[in-house]
This record gives structure tokens, C-alpha cells and sequence, in this order.
């Protein structure tokens, strides 16, 4: 019993690489982290539920068992454990960034009047204007915990070329 619970864990977890492949979507950045965020979520509470019961019924079928299958099971059960230590934070900031983006954009769209100008740093940067086919898409994403060089939000053209970003030649 204790390698049958810990198996539908792992079985879980190609459960939700395949919910995450096929939801997955280059579209909205931001939609991604909900995506994440609820897959590694529902996976944790799986996890957490399926590692009780595989140790409450090692613990008490151990005299039954040989000792390779009581090894087994503890070694499956504690990388259950490694996973969960950093699924349940990547659930939580995925999710804490997908509900910020919107909080964020809000705000901003509040400040100026009107939507704002994206401007991101580095290799591959930009500024996007409201009218720019990307911008529906990477609006909400500038919270992403990961990136690293985070999208800025500015009133206008003028304001993100005056803190030093440049507008793509291809959006001409």
C-alpha cells in the first residue's frame, strides 16, 4: 500500500505536466501564472494527502514487509518531499503574480488616465505602446517574480525615453 499511495503522487505529477502542456499558452504571460500556480497547487495537496497515507500505512504494515520495499518507499516518499519544498513556493508566486499583475496595471492606469507605455531593459528590450499588437498579451506580466529585468510602467513614450529605454525600429 505504501508504494501504490506514493505512486498515484508521482502519477500526479504527470498528470499536471500534461494539464500545464496542453493549458500552456505563449499568448498571455500573465494567464501562465495562474496556470502554475493552481497545477503545482492541486499537485501539493495531492502530495500532501498521498505522503500520509503512504507513511501511516508503512508504519503500520512495516513488520509485513521486506526491508528493500520499506527502503523503497521511505526513498520515493522523500523525494515527495524535495518536490513539495519548492512546488508549494512556485504555486504560491505564481499565483501572488498573477493576482499582482492586475493590482499593478490597475493602479497604473488609474495614475496616468490611461493605459501606460511597457518598457523593458537588457537584450531583446522595448517600449509598447497601448496600440502595439504584444501589449494585450505582456500588460499583466511585469510582476513576474523570475524575470530579470522586470517590465516598468510609464505614462508616456517620453517618460520611458527619459529613463533611458528605446523604442524598436520595427515597430515603425
Amino acid at each position: 500500500m505504501p508504494l501504490i499511495t506514493i505512486g498515484v503522487v508521482y502519477a500526479g505529477v504527470v498528470v499536471g505536466l500534461m494539464v500545464m502542456a496542453l493549458v500552456g499558452t505563449p499568448e498571455y504571460e500573465h494567464v501562465n501564472d495562474l496556470h502554475v500556480g493552481v497545477t503545482w497547487l492541486a499537485w501539493s495537496v495531492l502530495a500532501i494527502a498521498g505522503l500520509a497515507v503512504s507513511v501511516t500505512s508503512l508504519r503500520r504494515s512495516a513488520a509485513a514487509l521486506p526491508n528493500a520495499f520499506q527502503w523503497m518507499a521511505v526513498a520515493l516518499q522523500a523525494v515527495v518531499v524535495i518536490m513539495l519544498a519548492l512546488a508549494v513556493p512556485l504555486s504560491i508566486l505564481s499565483l501572488v503574480a498573477y493576482i499582482r499583475g492586475f493590482a499593478v496595471y490597475d493602479s497604473e492606469v488609474a495614475r496616468c488616465g490611461h493605459p501606460p507605455v511597457l518598457a523593458s531593459p537588457g537584450w531583446g528590450g522595448d517600449v509598447l505602446l497601448p496600440t502595439d499588437s504584444e501589449y494585450e498579451r505582456l500588460k499583466y506580466a511585469p510582476v513576474d517574480p523570475l524575470l530579470l529585468g522586470p517590465t516598468t510602467y510609464f505614462c508616456t513614450l517620453a517618460d520611458a525615453e527619459a529613463h533611458g529605454y528605446q523604442r524598436q525600429s520595427w515597430h515603425s
